[in-house]
């Protein structure tokens, strides 16, 4: 239940898998792994000395250490652990606010950003009652992009606030790897080895945010802890979707589809090489998004893999509705005489 930054001073790491699958090689000092993430990486070690693996936590509180050697008996030097990170105004998604990456650490200000964060967007003033809806619908989009299901986001005790300024966060490393001297992975370096199996545009497009309230240990998707949700999110059989999540929380979330593959989606729209994963993480105030193919009839977990978020609230249930079921509904949908039609 912790995410870990993992790296071997003095020997470099060539990444050649991500969850399991292959990925074009790429060469790294330092990964950050979530939890239920799996990287597989080459070293080649030419020298007859011991080498540390070090995986530290993201909050710099411990560690976990390994040692490669030649020999039996053999120890390299640890490494201290590092300055613990602070959380800046990029990370409370208002960026806008004091700047990207700007660190005001006042102690006043968060309190004052996340009021401002309701306030900015439900509407009622931070009324816990109210609902921010956000009808989509009408908004002009890309032609090649996929209609973005319209919702409401809620609002109430379960949700500190909403980003104000979400942004893509795919080519910066994970929390408080942001000015190493060395090279540290990001997703945006990932590409599959191979063709995407299903290179489609995405038909539609969901989005959900990432919402929590840290002071009440309350974790949600759109504000609906999993006790009270009463519909699943449906996929429907065959179907090319894309999922945006969006963290209005402060908190590195590893979201983790149960099922299906989903790839990566980066700013180059077209690209058919995008690494395909079953676990990302979601940092603070970002949002991205990823296709999947709902090619896994059936109900599926999806949920925080912090298991103590997922207990607290943080999952949902994907039902990919098969495609019979789907043209039957449709026929039920289309009035009297086609339902009469399909029944002789």
């Amino acid at each position: 239940m912790t995410i870990f930054n993992v790296r071997i001073p003095g020997l470099p790491m060539t990444v050649v898998q991500a969850d399991g699958l292959n990925v074009q090689p790429v060469e790294t000092d330092e990964l950050q792994i979530g939890v239920a993430e799996t990287y597989d990486v080459i070293i080649h070690p030419h020298e007859d000395k011991a080498y540390t693996l070090m995986a530290e936590s993201i909050d710099r509180s411990g560690y976990a250490r390994a040692t490669f050697a030649p020999r039996m008996g053999m120890m390299a030097a640890v490494p201290p652990l590092r300055e613990r990170p602070t959380l800046t105004m990029r990370d409370m998604a208002m960026a806008g606010h004091g700047g990207h990456g700007a660190d005001h650490s006042d102690s006043h200000e968060p309190a004052a950003m996340t009021q401002s964060m309701k306030n900015g967007h439900d509407g009622h003033g931070g009324n816990p009652d109210a609902h921010n809806g956000h009808d989509m619908s009408a908004m002009q989009t890309k032609t090649d992009a996929p209609a973005l299901q319209s919702h409401e986001h809620k609002n109430g005790i379960g949700v500190t606030g909403l980003a104000e300024t979400p942004s893509d966060r795919l080519s910066e490393p994970g929390l408080g790897l942001e000015n190493q001297p060395h090279r540290v992975l990001t997703y945006a370096d990932l590409s599959a080895l191979d063709m995407n199996p299903d290179m489609r545009d995405p038909e539609r497009e969901l989005e959900l945010h990432l919402t929590g309230n840290m002071e009440r240990y309350m974790w949600s998707f759109d504000g609906k802890k999993f006790s009270e949700v009463e519909e699943p999110i449906v996929f429907h059989e065959g179907e090319r979707l894309r999922l945006t999540l969006v963290n209005d929380t402060m908190m590195s979330h590893p979201i983790h589809l149960h099922g299906m593959f989903f790839d990566v989606v980066k700013q180059a729209h077209h690209d058919h090489k995008k690494a395909r994963k079953h676990t990302i993480v979601v940092k603070p105030g970002e949002k991205l998004s990823v296709d999947v193919t709902a090619d896994a009839v059936g109900d599926w977990a999806f949920h925080c893999h912090l298991l103590y978020h997922m207990m607290a609230g943080m999952m949902q249930v994907v039902s990919v509705m098969p495609r019979a079921h789907n043209e039957h509904q449709e026929m039920d949908h289309g009035g009297h005489d086609s339902h009469m039609e399909s029944a002789s």
